[in-house]
Parts: C-alpha cells; structure tokens; sequence
C-alpha cells in the first residue's frame, strides 16, 4: 500500500529517518518535525501496516521569471534495509511526480546523495552553486524575530535583480530557516557597514562553522568553490513553458519522451514570443522536429546544457538561440 500520511502520522517517519540518516541531529529533528511537517506532504509504502519506504515533499513558494508557483522540494528518500531492492523507492519517485503534474507544479528540484539514483526517473543537474568568501569587515548582529521580515525584503530584492529562478522569501520562510541553523548552532547574521545595513550570511555546524548562505553584492564577496547542487525535473509541460521569452517569435516541435508522465510523452508544438509563451499537442509535426527526453530538455532550459549537444540542425539552433531561457538559478534550500 502507498499513501500520504496525515499530520498524526506524520511522526511515525522519525525512526526511519534516524535509522537512515544518522549524521542528523536530535535537535535538528526536533526542529524538522516540528516545523517542516506542519505543511508537507510524505508519501511512505507500507508493508505489513509497517512504513518501508518514504518519500518527503516540502513545499515552496518559486519565482520563475516573473510568475509565482508552488513547487516540491523533494527530501529524504529513505528505506528500510530490509527494504531495498524491491522497487519501492521507484514505486514513491512516480506516483509523487504524477501526482504533482495534477497540481500543475512546473517543476520539482532535489539535492542528490548520489545523483545516478534520480537519472532513471529524468531529473538532471541545473544548478551549480557557489561557495562565497566575505572579503571585507562589517559590523555583525544576530537577527532577532523582528528582523524577519526586513530579511525577507532584502532577499528578494537582492534575488530579483539577479536570477529568474528562486524561492520566494517571506517572514514565515525567515522564521523557519532561523529555526533550521540554530537548530545546529547556526544563526542569521546581519552585516553592517556605517550602520547601514548591506546584507546577511547564514552559517551552521555542530562540529565546524559552515557557512551556508552569503547575500552581499558581488563587490564585496568572492567565490571559494562552485559545485553542482540541484537537480530538477519538469513535472507539467504546460506549466513550465508558461514562463519563456523570445527576442522574436519562436516556434518549435518538440518529440519529448517521457515514460513516467504520460501527458508530456509525445509531439508538441512551443509558441514563444516577446511577452508569451505556451506549448500545444500536436498529432503531426509542422517543420523540423527535435527528438528530446524530458531530462535532457530540463537542463537546456535551465540553460544548463547547451542545446548544441543535442542537435546539429540549423533551424533549431536558431530558434533555440532566440529564447530566453531560464538560465538565472538560485537554490540553496537545505530541507
């Protein structure tokens, strides 16, 4: 049997989560199943009335290019020993990425352990990430509680003017991330320069201080590593290609495969102009078409990989270069 869990239940994952990741703290948990399960959605296979396998959805607000939609951060994907090899994680992947095609998500995004465990279910890279030195001195204060919504403010302002992709930020958003590092004796801190506040960085670690997050303009900062991060996967094609631009008008058949959600296998027809974008069904093809997986397509319109790595056709590659892809990534979320 395979269901959502209701909010009672919801506690009954604890065990295998510390059975499963154990480098988590008890504070952290603490943390996680007080604030982060008042909203989510976990989907567990049961065997014997007994939880196997679990699946996490945390749920978040994104901003892509402009339009805000709910989206899925995809956590904890666990099971049992006993468990394994029998298909049940794969069971989980597909009903959740169905069901959310249901309720029109664009696209879902995780962080892999080990991302050859995600590629048989389509999602790719689309993220790298960069790791931030400070380079300058400023006067530093821990955010308190009615910091949270000037926080908030701040980040996205700071997020809008650079990227077309992110989580949106509000006081709740705020909140439950001051909860999250202190929860591994982290903290949000506030960064001064004549008293005039110029950002924040986010840090965390029981053991070792890590610094999570850096929001401070370019001038002050520079990068110490840069790696991939996250892994997405378009869920509703409809959706998603609500969000595009073109420098002039584009149209593209696609042949996308997608053997888990039926309705974005097939022939399809992309509209993209200045200030729309859409794509429609097709029984047959227009013009050229472009042979594409789901996974594939998801990183070129991430801008991610480019689309010369899978067509030499000129026609394509023209009307490709005339889109404005989605290609400004921000996600840092840890949970």
């Amino acid at each position: 049997m395979i269901k959502y869990l209701n909010d009672k239940e919801k506690e009954k994952t604890r065990k295998i989560w510390e059975n499963i990741f154990k480098e988590d703290t008890e504070k952290f948990l603490d943390y996680y199943y007080l604030y982060k399960n008042k909203d989510n959605k976990i989907l567990c296979k049961f065997v014997d009335d007994n939880i196997a396998s679990m699946l996490h959805l945390n749920p978040y607000k994104m901003f892509i290019n402009g339009n805000v939609y709910n989206s899925y951060y995809i956590v904890a994907v666990a099971t049992l020993n006993e468990h394994r090899k029998k298909g049940y994680m794969a069971e989980l992947l597909n009903k959740s990425l169905k069901d959310m095609y249901k309720e029109k998500i664009p696209f879902t995004f995780l962080r892999p352990a080990k991302e050859e465990i995600y590629l048989p279910f389509d999602f790719n890279y689309i993220y790298n990430h960069n790791f931030l030195n400070i380079n300058d001195s400023f006067k530093e204060i821990d955010v308190k509680e009615e910091d949270y919504e000037k926080i908030a403010n701040f980040t996205n302002k700071f997020l809008k003017e650079k990227y077309n992709v992110f989580c949106i930020r509000d006081l709740d958003y705020i909140k439950t991330l001051h909860q999250e590092v202190k929860s591994e004796n982290g903290n949000i801190t506030m960064l001064f320069d004549d008293n005039n506040f110029v950002g924040y960085y986010v840090y965390w670690g029981v053991d070792k201080k890590t610094v999570r997050g850096v929001f401070l303009d370019d001038k002050y900062t520079s990068i110490k590593e840069t790696k991939p991060l996250v892994m997405a996967r378009i869920v509703n094609l409809y959706e998603f290609f609500k969000n595009f631009s073109s420098k002039e008008d584009v149209s593209i058949c696609l042949n996308i495969k997608d053997d888990i959600i039926k309705e974005n296998n097939g022939l399809f027809k992309i509209n993209i102009s200045q200030n729309s974008s859409y794509i429609e069904a097709l029984n047959t093809p227009l013009n050229k078409v472009l042979n594409i997986n789901i996974n594939d397509l998801t990183s070129i319109l991430f801008g991610y990989k480019n689309i010369n790595l899978f067509t030499k056709d000129d026609y394509i590659l023209n009307a490709f270069s005339k889109i404005n892809l989605l290609n400004k990534v921000f996600i840092d979320e840890e949970v």
